[in-house]
């Protein structure tokens, strides 16, 4: 036998996978990149600040993630009792349940679309960031826990959220940070770490997830305007004449 540490060749055979997915990923988005146009930038922040109108201040990210999650939740309760749900309870954590056994016609009635649920998970995934900085802020865990528990939360977004049953290609994402964790933990947790307490290394899956959500703004603001638009002037059908 050879001496030292050996590996399963099943998770070799899994992170050699995971590396040819990750470089047809990278080499396919270096074929289809475009040099950016020459375009005239227009500062809309400059122009609002240059108005008496606004106001600019400045906020840490952690804070701002707190104002993200309470206006969340008070935009998704509105909701919820805009359509007189009462038997419907939103939690903190941003779970959504009842808090009786539903007729039918309630089932029906409590039903929201892909709009109100998608906000929903990607609220909860935002939650789960800012209560690790709480936890660290307060001195619960130090800096290499709170590494460990962002790189856990960004590589099982899947598990921890439900963001793929609403938006399914969103699975892409989650993928690629399977990817990811596998190359890493392969790298990491070899010699003397061997299974290892766990790896704070966060950046590429943090990378991914920001600009996925980039990319998804213009797609929630289309869903979040056609369900406020229904919600509040109502379905206007349309005549025949």
């Amino acid at each position: 036998m050879r001496p030292g540490r050996m590996r399963r060749a099943r998770s070799i055979v899994k992170v050699r996978v995971s590396y040819q997915k990750l470089l047809k990923c990278f080499v396919l988005n270096e074929l289809h990149h475009r040099p950016p146009k020459a375009q005239k930038k227009k500062h809309l922040f400059r122009s609002l600040e240059a108005t008496k109108f606004f106001q600019t201040t400045e906020l840490y990210c952690f804070e701002a993630g707190l104002q993200v999650c309470r206006q969340g939740y008070n935009m998704l309760n509105l909701l919820i009792h805009r359509k007189n749900l009462n038997y419907l309870h939103l939690d903190y954590n941003f779970n959504l349940k009842p808090v009786k056994t539903l007729t039918i016609k309630e089932h029906k009635k409590s039903r929201f679309g892909n709009a109100f649920h998608l906000c929903r998970e990607i609220l909860r995934l935002t939650k789960l960031v800012v209560d690790a900085n709480v936890q660290f802020r307060l001195g619960n865990v130090d800096a290499f826990q709170l590494a460990d528990g962002l790189q856990y939360a960004f590589s099982h977004v899947g598990q921890l959220t439900g963001m793929y049953r609403y938006k399914y290609r969103l699975m892409r994402q989650i993928r690629m940070c399977k990817d990811l964790k596998h190359l890493i933990y392969y790298r990491f947790n070899t010699g003397p770490v061997g299974k290892g307490p766990g790896c704070g290394f966060c950046a590429p899956r943090w990378r991914v997830w920001l600009f996925c959500f980039r990319r998804i703004v213009p797609l929630l603001e289309r869903w979040l305007g056609n369900l406020l638009a229904r919600q509040f002037e109502g379905c206007h059908s349309k005549g025949v004449g």
